[in-house]
C-alpha cells in the first residue's frame, strides 16, 4: 500500500520539524503546504505551495484526508488550537507524528495531532491530548497527563504524575516535580523549577518558580 497523502498547514519554523518527521517515518506523502502567503520552509525540500486555507475543501474532495500542523507556539497555543479546529471542520484528520528517535512506552495514549519530536522520552502510563507538542529532548515521566493544545518545550522535564491543563505551555528546560498540576492556559517560564501547583492563566518563572502575573481569559 502506498503512502497516505498529507497536507501541511503553515510553513513556520515548526514546519521544518514536522517535515523531518514525515520524511523519516515514510508513512505519508506530502502533497504540499498551505498558508496566507507563499513561504517555503527553511529546508532543502522543495514543497508545492497550494494556496491559502480556502483550498482545503478542494483537497478534501480530491481525496486528501490527512493534515499536519506546521505552526508552532511560543507561550501562546491559541493559534494552533484555532487552526486545528478549523481544519478538522473541513473533514481532515491529524495523525500523531512521532520521530523515530523518540523513546515511547508502548501503553502511551496519543490523541490526534500529537507531535513527539527527536530524543523525547515518554515513560509508561502517559496520556497526551490532541494537538499537543512534546518537543525535542523533553522527558515525560510515568503517569503524566497532558491535555489538548499543550506545548512541552525542548528539554523540559515532567516528573511522575504531573497533570498539564489545556493550552498550557511548559518552557524550555523547565522542571515540574512529581504530582503537580499545571492549570489551563498557564505558562511556565524557561528554566523554571516548579515546586507547587500552578493555577490556570498564571505565569510562573524562576528557581523555585514564583508567580509573575495572572493573564486575561484566553479560552
Amino acid at each position: 500500500m502506498g503512502a497516505s497523502p498529507v497536507v501541511v498547514i503553515g510553513a513556520g519554523g515548526h514546519a521544518t520539524v514536522v517535515l523531518e518527521i514525515i520524511k523519516k517515518t515514510g508513512v505519508y506523502e506530502i502533497v504540499g503546504y498551505t498558508g496566507p502567503v507563499r513561504r517555503q520552509p527553511a529546508t532543502n525540500w522543495d514543497l508545492k505551495y497550494l494556496g491559502d486555507d480556502s483550498v482545503l475543501p478542494f483537497l478534501r474532495r480530491q481525496g486528501v484526508k490527512l493534515a499536519a500542523l506546521g505552526v508552532g507556539a511560543v507561550g501562546d497555543n491559541r493559534l494552533r488550537c484555532k487552526l486545528y479546529e478549523q481544519v478538522r471542520a473541513y473533514g481532515f484528520s491529524f495523525p500523531p507524528l512521532i520521530h523515530p528517535d523518540a523513546a515511547i512506552a508502548g501503553d502511551t495514549g496519543l490523541a490526534d495531532g500529537v507531535l513527539v519530536a527527536r530524543s523525547v522520552v515518554i515513560n509508561p502510563g502517559v496520556e497526551i491530548g490532541s494537538n499537543t507538542i512534546v518537543n525535542s529532548g523533553a522527558i515525560v515521566e510515568h503517569d503524566c497527563s497532558l491535555s489538548e493544545h499543550v506545548h512541552v518545550s525542548p528539554g523540559a522535564v515532567l516528573c511522575g504524575g504531573v497533570k498539564v491543563g489545556r493550552l498550557a505551555h511548559v518552557g524550555a528546560n523547565a522542571v515540574v516535580i512529581q504530582g503537580l498540576t499545571i492549570g489551563e492556559g498557564a505558562l511556565v517560564g524557561a528554566g523554571s523549577v516548579v515546586l507547587h501547583d500552578v493555577e490556570p492563566l498564571t505565569v510562573v518563572a524562576g528557581n523555585p518558580a514564583r508567580v509573575i502575573k495572572k493573564m486575561e481569559e484566553r479560552f
